[in-house]
């Protein structure tokens, strides 16, 4: 029997008056300092320059500049305004002049409640956002039964939008304060310095004839973003270890500089992974095609390598993703052609920030996961604008479309007349996906063209999706939070399985909902990790090992974090 008006609104009240105090003390945390350590208060301090040494050089801050390292694009494209870069062939990019304020390293602790406050924040508007969309589908269902006042709960949606967008306003500019952009900015730096200099230094040893090899075959019949993910594996096989990582055949170098200063031709006879026996570990070793090693080594997405793990995950949200993108800063170098194509579309198009990128697959998207419409896209991007408008007036609004359907581009002109519609007219010239499968060139553009935006829009089950998203993580200090995911959370296929940890107990009150005690750990996604945007996620629980959804403000991530081969004494000599 169905609830009577009275039910329904008692029932209503209990839930959105339980969330608005969630929000409340998220709020009061950040705001006033709840938590010890939360906020490092700059009112009895005198900003004073401060300067590192270190080893033949000093770091200011008032002027930060880190040794070169490898630029990922030398594309003359306007970066985000906190992270200007320089871009050109031979000039590594440099970071902007910074404040002159004290440079303050926040504890780790610091760092893992902030970003819990900020998922907190965002999965119970979700959860909100999905129990009023279903009281108004109920009332669309049983209009004659359930009295609901639709502009009532529509109102209620965006009250409950816009506290949101202050909230999370607030969060950012609690990240901004007392230092920390600038600490954070040096320790992206010189970590990505170090990780690009031991992966030049695998990829040039002093002999190809002698040096020990990982050969690796690009093309397998899969899309570009597919065999791009399988070089990252060999590329990471290579670094864990040790070798060099060898392309067999491909067209790698019709968009990319060349990966090892080592070719084919240094390849004679090669042995099946992992290539070890009797006769000790064979020099030129095969890395299967399907990226299902056996055994699998520990140092496969997702994991974090424990030389670095505490320095990154004190800067960063999501640290496989950076780690993964290391890999694709120095796979992924654009070839004069390619900075020339990239050049020419910024030019023509005026590209400039703020921009939001959306990436739309719809063409053979059917087969691997659920469509989206452009309309769902576009909800995510008029809420990145919205929140803008708190700190930014009047911004233009404008989007670089990627997509395999040219019936987007007409669609999205008509129906959002009041955006900037930005996207690569090689695209709309080659139309449906069965032509432009074969031109791989416009996909990379268009990969590199969404990655520096300021904000994305797309499907991380899709390959190009997760690409854009690992990419994004080289360009920003921390980039995590700068795509919105219409299905999964950012996963690696093949990946190591993905933990989270129950922060406290929960005892369903709902079906399809596992029971959790604190510390059970949940095996996240059964394949891989789906988030329902609607405060919860599926999984499965190791200790009752039982599968359903679970209330992700409940759990907190484990990090897979791994010994890999050692690095330290290239560190110190510069030799492997």
């Amino acid at each position: 029997m169905s609830e009577g008006p009275a039910g329904v609104v008692a029932k209503y009240r209990t839930w959105l008056v339980a969330v608005m105090v969630v929000y409340l003390a998220g709020y009061f945390i950040v705001k006033f300092d709840v938590l010890p350590g939360l906020l490092q208060t700059q009112s009895n301090l005198t900003p004073v320059p401060l300067q590192y040494h270190d080893k033949n050089r000093v770091i200011s801050n008032t002027v930060f500049k880190p040794s070169p390292r490898l630029n990922h694009s030398s594309a003359s494209i306007t970066p985000p305004p906190h992270i200007q870069h320089t871009s050109t062939t031979s000039t590594p990019p440099l970071h902007q002049r910074l404040h002159l304020n004290p440079v303050y390293e926040p504890s780790l602790e610091h760092e893992l409640a902030r970003r819990q406050v900020e998922r907190d924040v965002q999965e119970n508007t979700w959860f909100i956002n999905d129990q009023l969309n279903q009281l108004l589908k109920k009332k669309e269902e049983t209009s004659n039964i359930v009295n609901i006042n639709v502009d009532t709960v529509k109102n209620i949606l965006e009250e409950i939008h816009d506290r949101k967008r202050v909230t999370q306003y607030d969060l950012r500019r609690l990240k901004d304060m007392d230092g920390l952009p600038t600490w954070r900015e040096r320790e992206a730096a010189e970590l990505s310095e170090l990780i690009q200099r031991r992966l030049y230094a695998i990829q040039h040893p002093p002999d190809c004839t002698t040096a020990k090899i990982v050969a690796c075959r690009m093309e397998r019949g899969c899309g570009i973003g597919c065999d791009l993910h399988h070089v990252l594996f060999c590329m990471m096989a290579a670094y864990g270890s040790q070798r060099t990582m060898v392309l067999k055949r491909g067209t790698w170098e019709q968009y990319f500089l060349p990966i090892s200063s080592c070719n084919t031709s240094h390849i004679t006879r090669h042995s099946k992974w992992p290539a070890t026996g009797l006769e000790g570990d064979s020099r030129v070793v095969y890395f299967p095609d399907w990226d299902h090693p056996v055994p699998p080594p520990d140092y496969l997405p997702l994991s974090i390598p424990q030389d670095i793990w505490q320095r990154l995950l004190r800067f960063h949200g999501e640290p496989g993703a950076w780690w993964v993108g290391q890999f694709f800063q120095y796979l992924l170098r654009p070839n004069q052609y390619l900075q020339d194509n990239i050049h020419n579309l910024t030019t023509t198009l005026n590209f400039q920030t703020p921009i939001v990128g959306v990436h739309i697959r719809l063409t053979d998207k059917k087969k691997e996961a659920k469509l989206h419409d452009l309309e769902e896209y576009m909800n995510h991007v008029e809420e990145y604008y919205r929140t803008l408008d708190l700190k930014e007036k009047n911004a233009t609004r404008r989007i670089y479309l990627a997509t395999d359907d040219r019936n987007i581009f007409s669609n999205a002109t008509i129906k959002y007349p009041n955006y900037q519609i930005l996207y690569n007219p090689e695209t709309d010239s080659l139309g449906e996906f069965k032509l432009r499968k074969f031109s791989k060139f416009s996909c990379v553009v268009d990969v590199f063209m969404l990655s520096r935006c300021s904000f994305v829009v797309g499907t991380l089950s899709s390959n190009v999706g997760r690409l854009v998203y690992e990419i994004m993580q080289t360009l920003y200090p921390d980039a995590s939070s700068y795509f919105s995911s219409l299905d999964n959370d950012y996963f690696v296929y093949f990946q190591r399985p993905k933990l989270a940890r129950a922060r406290f107990p929960h005892y369903p009150r709902r079906s399809g909902v596992i029971m959790m005690q604190t510390g059970d750990l949940i095996k996240e996604g059964y394949r891989y990790p789906y988030n329902f945007h609607d405060g919860f996620a599926q999984g499965v629980n190791l200790r009752t090992m039982k599968r359903g959804k679970y209330p992700y403000y409940k759990v907190e991530k484990v990090y897979d974090i791994v010994n890999t081969s050692s690095y330290g004494h290239f560190d110190k000599t510069g030799k492997l």
